[in-house]
């Protein structure tokens, strides 16, 4: 089983990959209009499961086991935070709508939050965690991935009682209204 770093190390990749395809799209207008809309949902998707799952799980054991925990976490939080409003503007909005490109380019600054991520939270917790308790939370982080909501909740406090409370409804919610929109995820 994949422990944590290997679970959020290949989600970041995919957003970092989906980061560059959009990128190339939209020096392409034609290809954005065509395709744009389904990379967006599909962005969209994924970095909202993975946030709510971070949230959950990782920024906790963060705040619980590193040294100066609290900080690295509210930083974490805060980038996502932003992150999460971005794409709730994003979301459902036409790539040919003028305000597509300006917000796709300002969600492109998610690179620096996955760097803050990797080289300096990543740092203290594998110093912090055992490879076994590193594999428990990979797993924790992988199953709340797949169950969480996929779209953003800018507006949803980043309280893990709050997500494991609400976050099944949610999420059931949202892919009630993915499958009423045609949206595939």
């Amino acid at each position: 089983m994949p422990d944590v770093f290997e679970v959020l190390g290949a989600a970041h990749r995919e957003v970092e990959q989906m980061l560059d395809r959009m990128q190339a799209m939209m020096s392409v207008p034609a290809e954005l209009r065509d395709q744009g809309g389904a990379l967006a949902d599909t962005l969209i998707s994924a970095v909202s499961q993975h946030e709510a799952a971070e949230e959950e799980y990782f920024w906790p054991t963060v705040k619980e086991k590193v040294a100066d925990g609290d900080s690295l976490a509210a930083g974490g939080i805060e980038q996502e935070t932003e992150g999460k409003q971005v794409l709730g503007k994003l979301d459902g909005m036409a790539p040919d709508d003028e305000q597509f490109a300006p917000l796709m380019t300002k969600f492109a600054h998610a690179r620096a939050h996955i760097s803050y991520e990797e080289q300096q939270v990543w740092a203290a917790l594998r110093t912090a965690l055992s490879a076994d308790q590193a594999t428990a939370l990979g797993g924790k982080l992988a199953r709340a991935t797949k169950a969480g909501p996929t779209r953003p909740h800018p507006h949803t406090p980043p309280s893990p009682a709050v997500l494991k409370a609400a976050g099944p409804a949610v999420a059931a919610a949202d892919k009630l209204r993915d499958a009423a929109s045609g949206r595939d995820n």
